[in-house]
Parts: C-alpha cells; structure tokens; sequence
C-alpha cells in the first residue's frame, strides 16, 4: 500500500456504529474539526462493534454507503472502508495502526464520547491507543462530568502514572500524545431515535441528510 505523505497534517477519526449517521455525528465532527484546526476528520463506520450487539444493525455496506452520503459536500470530512472491508469485530487499536501507516507522519486525533472513555479500561490493547493518537472525549453541552471527579478517577488504574496535567481540560501521555475534554453543542437526535421513526414511516428530514433519509427508504432499512 502506497504511503501519503502526510507529516504536515491533522486527521480526526470518529468511529461509530452510525446505524445510521446523523446529524448529531455530523455537528460533532464539525466543531471538533473547528476547534483543533483538523485538516480532516474520517468518519469509520464498524464492521462489528465489540461494545453492542448485532440486533437491529443495518449491514456494514449500508451503513459506509449512508457515511459516504452524509458527508457529501464537507471537503473536510472523508470516510474509511477500513473496519467494514476488513471485516469481524473492529477494534480501535488496529484502525489506529492502520491510520498511522496510511498517513505516516500526521497528527491523529481521536473522537470518543465521555461514556466510550468510561469503558476506555476494557478495550482491547487499550495501554496502546495512547501511543497512536491524540484522545479528545466529547461530552455535551451542559454536561462536563471530567469537572466533577477527581483526576485520578479519569483514567483507568493501569494509567493513572502515565498522564499528568498539562493545562486547563488537556492532560498529557509519556508518550507525548495529548488527552483533551470537550463539550459540543447539544443535539438531541439519536440513531435509535432515527430507526423509530424510520420503522413507521415517518419523515426523517432534519435528523439525517436527504441522502442518507433517501438511502434508508430505498433499501427499506430499519423497518419493522
């Protein structure tokens, strides 16, 4: 495989189900982008999350061609066939890797939500995450609940002696990888919401683009 050459860059990863991609996903790529002055943020739909079960997961080829659509139009947002073509359950520590010997030399920054870091302790290799890529954990707008815990309660036991505070919500890895909190603008539109609706047949307009709101009514996904 062809290296890019890419040292100058920054590159935003968000993963996700997006069963299917919303317009929630979608301001969050956007004002982390905005915020950190990515040149790109990848958007990678999971073949198999190990985190949730397969019930009510649309196919992966649906669920790239809906990423693919939503992110039409934004010259700053890319999409990655990664996890969905190679199949199985998609672990972040190898989409990571993959990343780094696609892009030598850039900046990653990686999008999970504050729950996904919750769980952080239970990834598989999570130890090597910290050494390819920057973290920024998102929370919602009205809700920083790294302000209500002590620091020593952010990060997984294994951890706690490899991050120490740099300044503000941004702390810093031996590996010299930063971890930053963020809040993004509250919307209130879920995927499980979007599937309901979808179920019945009611309008998607305004919870997910026309592209994607169109894809979902020609393949009759998520009906019941």
């Amino acid at each position: 495989m062809a290296t890019d050459k890419s040292e100058s860059r920054k590159i935003g990863i968000l993963g996700g189900t997006f069963n299917p991609i919303h317009y929630g996903h979608l301001r969050v790529a956007e004002e982390v982008r905005q915020a950190f002055a990515l040149q790109k943020v990848y958007l990678v739909p999971s073949a198999r999350p190990p985190h949730k079960g397969a019930t009510g997961v649309a196919a992966a080829e649906h669920r790239l061609a809906m990423v693919r659509r939503a992110r039409r139009g934004n010259p700053f947002f890319g999409s990655s066939a990664y996890e969905c073509r190679k199949g199985g359950t998609s672990y972040s520590v190898e989409t990571l890797a993959y990343f780094n010997k696609r892009f030598a030399g850039a900046q990653f920054y990686f999008i999970i939500g504050w729950d996904a870091w919750c769980e952080i302790g239970t990834w598989y290799q999570y130890a090597k995450l910290f050494s390819l890529a920057n973290f920024i954990v998102i929370s919602r707008e009205g809700m920083e609940p790294w302000t209500e815990d002590c620091a020593t309660r952010l990060f997984p036991f294994a951890l706690q002696d490899e991050f120490c505070y740099e300044k503000d919500v941004c702390y810093r890895h031996v590996s010299g990888r930063s971890l930053n909190f963020m809040t993004v603008t509250r919307l209130d539109i879920s995927s499980s919401q979007v599937r309901s609706e979808a179920a019945v047949g009611r309008s998607l307009r305004y919870l997910v683009p026309d592209g994607v709101a169109n894809y979902i009514l020609e393949y009759g996904l998520y009906n019941q």
